[in-house]
């Protein structure tokens, strides 16, 4: 008999997909790590540069593919927090059981200010981080250390600006080029003859696919919206960029809702390649394939996509633009203060998640002045890096992050015996910083490995005398502050991953109405009306299938939890794969009503959508057999498909008997 691991403890081992090396971003680490301690070691100042370093390096970690413009912006939020962090923890140094509340305190304010995205997650995370490593090593001088730190973020800014410069690539081309090759490996999924049903009953390589480009879509759509969000009106760029992303919905939607010969589809996607090819490099318009027909239904809709994307190869369009905005009456002072409030209003989890920061912080202070030893600062660091609320499980990135530090541990030991002090050790840093990116796409678990010798060198090269046993001493604070996050941040706390699927698939359940109602509207009767409608349609359709990517995405964290959670996440994962069929039945729907091809009755659309939410009705899922009328009384062909998947939907939520 074979015996295998759990499947808990699989995903938890498991490694991100292979992706493209990121080699401009491990240039620039390594330099960030490097420069600032070489002209320190050449200086005379090793303590200074080990600041300019920590800014530098903790600026340059993540792999980030969001327009260099926002990157700079998002500068200017994370340094300016971070800094305070260094005052902040000088400030409370040194004053006993008031300098553990405060910091408490600064948890909890930390833990707070990530829930207002992830750029002030970020930059909470680093005032924290700060703040705890000024406390428990202060400096003589209040300002010169975060004045260092800032200058070494200012070099890591220079060294973005220098990739900037001289990357044509573009993030925003990477991204594009990104969705329509996935598009195009759709199109060939769709070509190939569609497998038995029963004998796949959780994912046919065609519905995962289709995750791949929704994904993609997603990725694309998130991107122009935040640069929507920080410009002060519509420009060129963003109205082109959203002209080729709803030109591509058309197209995703034209191969889903089927109907098209294999020879076809294959064209298409050698189409979409081609475009792929030309985004990326920069290049002009591709020629349209010659196995391509001209009379092609989907191929008219890829050559609307590269119209959109080269517009100079088609007549220009004139663009109408109010040059006055209408006069609007201004709400009062109570009103745009109750409006603030709601904006600032956060969330349970994100209140619950700064509340058990606070707890494990306080604990990890408790443990680090029991313990003393020379910089053990280093288990409340342990407890601020697992614990960080949007960075997904606590107990897979404890464990991930354990595993990963004894290997750093042994990797850096094995570099401060052999290497001496000087030269040769920092250039074992640098390439250690520039396997850093690619190691932290793959795994937690290897940027924690890769990580935790270059942290160790970076102590080694400012302290004077033997400094190997620093290593075992991180990695017994390493467990004991990954313990601590585990036991009180995690474990001791009422595990019910089940409430929170059920109230993300209400959530998807409740946009599939939305999209199934916006889907079966009549096509406008006046072509001018027909954009305004695509776009309403195409912002349902995002919509519903970004609520299933959430709830599938929360999904396969719990896969990772050990019992019980990881088997109950395992049982909703057939319902959210009927639910996406649905949401491609759905979309076959919308191309149908778009093309004029159906005329739906509004009464038997309300029958469906009463259906939906009856589906996504939380009482019903946890007490009854689904509520609301059931299944339709009709049997419209149109509705045919939809009412199959609904009649499926259903026989899985009802409970068992």
């Amino acid at each position: 008999m074979t015996h295998k691991p759990a499947g808990w403890l699989v995903n938890l081992t498991r490694l991100n997909p292979k992706t493209a090396w990121p080699w401009r971003h491990s240039i620039r680490t390594a330099l960030a790590v490097t420069v600032p301690l070489a002209i320190g070691l050449l200086a005379g100042q090793l303590e200074a540069s080990l600041l300019v370093g920590l800014g530098a390096l903790l600026n340059s970690t993540k792999v980030q593919s969001d327009p260099y413009r926002i990157r700079f912006e998002n500068f200017l939020i994370i340094v300016p927090m971070a800094m305070a962090g260094f005052v902040l923890g000088a400030l409370v140094a040194g004053h006993g059981p008031l300098t553990l509340m405060l910091l408490i305190l600064l948890g909890l304010v930390s833990g707070l200010v990530s829930g207002y995205g992830a750029t002030y997650s970020t930059g909470a995370m680093q005032m924290l981080i700060l703040a705890v490593i000024a406390a428990g090593h202060p400096s003589s001088s209040l300002w010169m250390p975060p004045l260092l730190f800032a200058a070494g973020a200012a070099y890591a800014a220079f060294l973005l600006a220098i990739e900037a410069a001289f990357d044509r690539r573009m993030p925003e081309r990477a991204v594009l080029a990104q969705l329509f090759h996935a598009l195009a490996q759709f199109a060939r999924c769709a070509a190939r003859p569609t497998p038995d049903k029963a004998t796949t009953s959780l994912a046919t390589p065609l519905e995962q696919q289709r995750r791949h480009v929704t994904d993609a879509m997603l990725k694309a759509y998130s991107g122009l919206l935040q640069t929507r969000q920080q410009d002060a009106g519509s420009t060129p760029e963003t109205n082109r960029h959203a002209v080729v992303l709803a030109s591509a919905d058309l197209v995703f939607s034209g191969i889903v809702a089927g109907g098209v010969e294999p020879a076809e589809l294959h064209g298409v996607a050698h189409y979409l390649d081609e475009i792929a090819t030309a985004v990326r490099k920069g290049h002009g318009r591709p020629t349209r394939p010659a196995d391509l027909p001209e009379a092609s239904r989907l191929g008219s809709l890829v050559d609307n996509l590269a119209d959109s994307l080269w517009p100079d190869t088609v007549p220009p369009r004139p663009i109408h633009r109010a040059r006055h905005r209408a006069a609007a009456s201004f709400p009062d002072l109570a009103t745009r203060l109750r409006a603030l409030a709601a904006r600032l209003a956060l969330g349970h989890d994100v209140v619950l998640s700064a509340l058990q920061l606070a707890l494990c912080l306080g604990i990890a202070f408790v443990a680090q002045d029991i313990l003393g030893g020379a910089r053990s600062y280093w288990i409340p660091l342990c407890v601020v890096i697992v614990l960080k609320p949007d960075f997904g499980s606590v107990f897979v990135r404890a464990v991930q992050r354990s595993l990963g530090t004894i290997l750093g541990v042994v990797l850096g030991v094995v570099l401060m015996t052999f290497l001496p002090k000087g030269w040769w050790l920092l250039a074992s840093m640098g390439v250690l910083g520039a396997l850093m990116p690619a190691a932290g796409q793959r795994s937690y678990a290897l940027q924690c490995a890769v990580l935790t010798p270059l942290v160790l060198l970076l102590i080694d090269m400012t302290v004077p005398g033997a400094t190997v046993d620093f290593g075992p001493q991180r990695l017994v604070d390493t467990l004991i502050g990954s313990a601590i996050a585990l036991v009180f941040g995690y474990l001791v706390w009422p595990q019910n991953p089940g409430s929170k699927i059920l109230a993300s698939f209400t959530k998807a359940m409740s946009a599939a109405a939305a999209y199934l109602r916006a889907a079966s509207a009549p096509a406008p009767a006046d072509a001018a009306d027909l954009p305004s409608a695509r776009s309403a349609l195409l912002m349902a359709m995002m919509a519903a299938y970004s609520s299933l990517s959430n709830v599938r995405t929360a999904l396969q964290r719990s896969l990772a939890e050990p019992p019980p959670a990881s088997r109950e996440a395992a049982a909703w994962f057939p319902v959210i794969v009927e639910a996406e069929r649905l949401c491609d039945r759905i979309t076959r729907l919308a191309h149908q009503t778009m093309a004029g091809s159906a005329v739906l009755d509004p009464d038997a659309v309300e029958q469906r959508v009463a259906v939906l939410k009856s589906l996504g009705a939380e009482t019903a899922l946890k007490h009854a057999s689904v509520a609301g009328p059931g299944k339709p009384a009709d049997t419209d062909a149109v509705f045919h498909e939809i009412d199959v998947e609904l009649d499926q939907l259903t026989r899985m939520l009802e409970p068992t008997r």
